[in-house]
């Protein structure tokens, strides 16, 4: 299908929700065409939430359907076992797991989260697995057929905003937060020996870390950013020191996301309502592009899967943008 995007710097494609902002959004590893916002009335501060299942074709995009919730829902992740599902984190502590070729209730619920789930990914290695991120201090594994968390590691270090499983080693599970601090689990050896305990620990930020994300290109190297405004790239293997910087948001960073297509670019957005690209092989690394579409705070940020180069963000405005920035 001809991409429904126009070339590098023109217009973006737009979609306004009315009465709902918009937390974080997530493209299908199944179908080009489709993604989910995870949303909320009233800024996501009281009242209900949404899914919206959003389609982009040659007419534009729009909502092909939605799922309401009791609670602001502030994060998604397509179930990578089963093309039609999908996980909402809300706010009240619930996970809902909806199927889009049904209508209304969700098909699975679970609430043993006690705060705002406001960070969830799906495994797309052990595709049975789903982690789920809160402010209540904790991290939760997840499987569709059962009814408890396999797994729970207690953070204990202030909210938690990510729960992140590498896309290369099975198992590993990578949590960021409140305290600056980037924990790594390995849930096999979690499951064997007991209460789980991080494997390595590191100081990433002296503020809190609102976003983190594994680079798809190279094992080990993993990107944060939040409250202090600057996006970090580090490789595991020597965590001391950061292996980039990227200042240039005047406020905190919300959301980060590495290519797909190219290990060196990654993509930022925040509370200065714009969205930067990175590339990180630069010798002094600066925004390839920066955009300003939003009219509020960028909280939604990912690159499309199927599209090479496209880029969706949402916010607080109640809109999402699909454009094609300048590399």
């Amino acid at each position: 299908m001809p991409s429904p995007v126009g070339p590098p710097g023109a217009p973006p494609l737009r979609l306004r929700t009315q009465g709902y902002a918009h937390h974080s959004l997530k493209f299908s590893p199944y179908f080009e065409d489709r993604l989910a916002l995870a949303s909320g009335a009233n800024f996501g501060l009281v009242g209900n939430g949404r899914v919206h299942v959003v389609r982009a074709g040659p007419g534009g995009v729009g909502v092909e359907k939605f799922f309401d919730t009791q609670d602001s829902v502030y994060d998604v992740a397509w179930n990578e076992a089963h093309e039609n599902q999908l996980v909402a984190g809300c706010g009240n502590g619930a996970i809902r797991l909806f199927d889009i070729t049904l209508q209304g209730l969700p098909v699975a619920a679970w609430h043993e989260h006690t705060g705002e789930v406001v960070g969830v990914d799906w495994s797309n290695l052990e595709k049975s697995l789903f982690a789920t991120a809160s402010w209540d201090g904790s991290v939760k594994v997840w499987a569709v057929e059962r009814a408890t968390a396999l797994q729970s590691l207690p953070i204990n270090a202030g909210q938690v905003y990510a729960a992140l499983f590498s896309p290369h080693t099975p198992g590993l599970l990578a949590t960021a937060g409140q305290d600056g601090q980037v924990r790594l689990f390995d849930l096999r050896s979690a499951a064997r020996a007991g209460p789980p305990r991080p494997t390595t620990a590191f100081a990433a930020s002296p503020a809190d870390i609102l976003a983190a994300d594994w680079n798809k290109y190279r094992p080990g190297v993993i990107a944060t950013a939040g409250k202090d405004k600057v996006v970090r790239v580090w490789d595991i293997r020597n965590p001391g020191v950061p292996t980039a910087e990227l200042p240039g948001h005047s406020l905190a960073i919300r959301k980060i996301q590495w290519s797909p297509y190219h290990a060196d670019i990654i993509a930022s957005s925040g509370y200065d309502m714009t969205a930067r690209i990175w590339n990180t092989a630069l010798p002094a690394p600066r925004p390839a592009s920066a955009t300003s579409h939003h009219s509020e705070f960028t909280m939604a940020l990912g690159w499309a899967l199927f599209d090479e180069g496209v880029i969706a963000t949402a916010g607080w405005d109640q809109e999402l943008h699909l454009y094609r920035p300048v590399l």
